[in-house]
């Protein structure tokens, strides 16, 4: 029997259609991921489930008893409240020990103090404990409206695990696909009204819904010609009427009105950015030995950087460790307090500010993008307003509407429309897949990759960094950054095998029971070290601005020294494991 059984839903706001005769089923032991457009409805069909909002028609039919529990795309309104309290309440009742026990445990997790006010924490705090105060009431169905959002990796992966053991049915909706890839044994897809199920993973899912979309666009041009040939027979006037072929009339009808209600896939098109394609010089940014602290605690501690045209650079770490503060360094609103830092001339910064600063709320879309002017010039082109807002899926009687009554993902494309507008050769973003749906995310995607100014990413989708950018800042916490180049997933490796190295290097210092052995272990770790060493001297060279622009000639050197140091760190790492095996 289903948890939760909804037919024939129907559900319109003016002339905005939600659901359309819809049917959704969710069983035991389901994590269901929702997935669709902004603006299709997502967050609108969870407070159907959750019972805050009514449906037009249809009926929604729930186990007796059912206990649900829900998480809000938006974070928590009333701040001036203890993170113990917070949680207490909503249990809605009286707790008993048990109950007690578990929200002490939730707290310790998170390592903060019950009585801190939720006003003292960060977004990514406040966001974890409303998280934790969700799983503590142990529902039947769990409902999670972009539960990543404001979340680091970290805190992510610790989510990730802890879904994988609720015992209870979940249905959440997500721009991150590594989380959904992860959690999800089925995907629903919300698509102009009508809800569809499809089995499996997010990889699954997108192959199987291309094939669908490629199938309906066929099919809808083989309409449009049957269509067309109808209207021709008819347009012939008085022979089409002499036939008194009234069942072809009726059809000619049928097919007119299924034309009027067919809604089209929408997709983005032709989107560009207004990108100054030349710069005067080599280098944007040149950081050295700089430090920055607030209130006596260390942000950034002894950094040195220097950042060339057409890097692009993932700035990723846990929250409060530094990663907006160093943006605003960048963008001259933090000065530093020791050390130095270089501008280059001719920097046009284009910035995505994650809390939509410069949208004015009480404005409309028109006011915001373009002052309310009818004409953009992008490129040297100059196009119609209405034109370019469509691009970013805006309708024409959608363009006088205030910005606060957009939902957060409409809201973000806005912001990018409105980012893409400004002539830059540097582009910052803070945060930008924040409530952004998968189409979006994969066309910010896109633009970045072909776009030849340097970018810095802050983000916490691992997927988003992974496929744009090509050298890491790694916010260590207490001001210590260090930079990586290769990929996300490469680092994350290395980060493993290093903690493994540090295991069994702690192993063998206690368990060596042969002094011989021991001795030749530690020669053996200190050889590993000073490879260590000279592999990170090598590194420094070939991280010089002009290293990989000189003659081939200059570089082999290095680079061949390099790769034979490598080598000798992986034979020297194997031949120590064996020593270990000896012991």
């Amino acid at each position: 029997m289903s948890l939760i059984s909804m037919q024939d839903a129907s559900l319109s706001f003016c002339d905005v259609e939600i659901l359309n005769k819809a049917t959704l089923y969710i069983k035991k032991n389901e994590r269901i991921s929702l997935i669709g457009k902004n603006g299709a409805g997502k967050s609108t069909l969870l407070k159907i489930i959750n019972k805050k909002q009514d449906l037009d028609y249809g009926s929604i039919v729930y186990q007796k008893n059912i206990k649900i529990s829900y998480l809000k795309q938006e974070n928590i309104n009333n701040l001036n409240i203890s993170i113990y309290d917070f949680i207490k309440k909503k249990f809605k009742k009286e707790i008993n020990i048990n109950e007690k026990i578990e929200i002490e445990k939730i707290i310790k997790i998170f390592q903060v103090n019950k009585n801190s006010l939720l006003s003292e924490l960060s977004g990514g705090y406040v966001r974890k404990i409303a998280l934790g105060s969700v799983l503590l009431r142990n529902p039947d169905i769990l409902l999670l409206d972009e539960p990543t959002n404001h979340l680091d990796i970290n805190t992510i992966i610790w989510l990730e695990n802890s879904l994988k053991k609720f015992s209870g049915s979940i249905l959440f909706t997500s721009h991150d696909r590594s989380f959904i890839q992860n959690i999800c044994t089925r995907i629903i897809d919300l698509d102009r009204g009508k809800l569809t199920s499809f089995p499996g993973n997010y990889k699954e899912f997108l192959k199987l819904k291309n094939e669908r979309n490629h199938i309906e666009k066929i099919n809808k041009k083989l309409f449009d010609q049957n269509l067309e040939k109808e209207e021709t027979w008819i347009r012939k006037g008085i022979k089409a009427r002499a036939t008194r072929n009234e069942g072809r009339i009726k059809n000619l009808k049928k097919l007119r009105k299924e034309n009027e209600n067919y809604k089209k896939i929408e997709n983005f098109s032709d989107i560009q950015i207004n990108e100054i394609k030349s710069y005067p010089g080599k280098i944007i940014f040149k950081l050295k030995n700089i430090n920055f602290s607030i209130k006596k605690k260390i942000i950034i501690k002894n950094f040195s950087s220097i950042i060339q045209y057409g890097e692009k650079i993932g700035l990723i770490g846990n929250n409060g460790s530094g990663k907006s503060t160093m943006i605003k360094i960048l963008m001259g609103e933090n000065k530093i307090h020791e050390g130095s830092l270089h501008s280059g001339k001719g920097l046009k910064i284009a910035y995505f500010d994650q809390d939509r600063s410069i949208l004015d709320s009480n404005k409309s879309i028109l006011e915001n993008v373009n002052h309310g002017r009818e004409k953009v010039i992008l490129n040297g082109k100059e196009q119609h307003i209405i034109g370019y807002l469509k691009k970013f899926l805006f309708k024409s009687n959608q363009i006088k509407s205030l910005v606060k009554t957009l939902s957060g993902g409409e809201a973000n494309r806005l912001l990018l429309a409105k980012l893409f507008l400004k002539p830059s050769n540097v582009l910052i973003f803070d945060e930008p897949t924040n409530d952004l749906d998968l189409e979006t995310l994969q066309l910010l995607e896109n633009i970045i990759i072909k776009y030849s100014g340097t970018v810095f990413i802050v983000s916490h989708d691992r997927n988003f960094i992974e496929n744009t950018v090509n050298k890491y800042w790694i916010f260590k916490g207490d001001g210590l950054i260090n930079t990586h180049f290769s990929s996300y997933n490469e680092f994350k490796k290395e980060k493993n095998k290093k903690k493994e190295k540090i295991c069994k290097l702690k192993k063998n210092k206690i368990n060596s029971n042969t002094l011989k052995i021991k001795k030749e272990i530690q020669e053996t770790v200190n050889k590993i070290e000073k490879i260590e060493n000279n592999i990170k001297k090598l590194q420094i060279k070939m991280n010089e601005p002009n290293f990989f622009k000189k003659n081939i000639l200059q570089q082999l050197p290095i680079l061949k020294e390099f790769n034979i140091e490598e080598k000798k760190l992986e034979s020297t790492i194997t031949y120590w494991e064996n020593l270990e095996k000896k012991l």
